[in-house]
């Protein structure tokens, strides 16, 4: 049964979702920065990397585009829970197909392994990534063969609703051109997704 935490951007959620799911305070957090690998700025990354050590966790780098696979697979195995990155979801998805993470991750997943995922770390775990197109750049993935995303969840978590980070005129442009396409959901910064099975609502972050 999956066990998500579904972040647009701020990670204070994060500690009581993993307490209620058993884990300790020094848990191993598998950080995945993928997301953010083609960019040179990545000062967000480094922020959600620095922030759960704060909070008391050991957070363990999984680097998906150098590790083999065999390595990835392993490292789940002794990890507590794992959180990907924001930054480029076309180029996430991507990766995590190329690489054959994204099969790893979702046999671990669904096998109980918790799972943080903020901004694209977020929306590559719903039905598909098309309509993020107005939030990122599809170009900047390479090899993207279909936006059809891990399939986790029904709907298509759409990040920094509140118009902070892109605006508000692209947000409600998405919603106008996709609403009738496709199941979406609508996060503002300071909330999160909590999934539990078939379990499915909104929480402070």
């Amino acid at each position: 049964m999956a066990e998500m935490l579904l972040l647009s951007r701020w990670l204070g959620a994060v500690p009581a979702f993993l307490t209620a799911h058993g884990a300790a305070p020094n848990a191993r957090i598998g950080f995945v920065p993928t997301a953010s690998s083609i960019y040179s700025d990545r000062a967000w990354v480094d922020l959600d990397r620095s922030t759960l050590r704060h909070q008391g966790f050991t957070t363990v780098e999984l680097d998906v585009e150098t590790m083999p696979t065999t390595d990835l697979a392993v490292a789940l195995d002794d990890l507590d829970a794992v959180f990907v990155s924001g930054g480029n979801v076309f180029h996430l998805l991507a990766a995590l197909r190329r690489t054959g993470f994204a099969e790893i991750l979702t046999e671990h997943v669904r096998a109980g392994l918790p799972y943080l995922g903020a901004s694209a770390g977020a929306c590559v775990v719903g039905p598909d990534i098309e309509p993020l197109g107005m939030l990122d750049d599809p170009a900047e993935a390479t090899g993207l063969a279909s936006t059809t995303g891990l399939g986790w969840i029904d709907e298509v978590v759409v990040p920094h609703a509140d118009g902070i980070v892109s605006g508000t005129a692209v947000v409600d442009e998405l919603r106008t051109r996709f609403g009738d396409r496709f199941p979406l959901r609508f996060l503002d910064d300071d909330q999160a997704l909590l999934v539990s099975g078939d379990s499915v609502s909104v929480v402070a972050s």
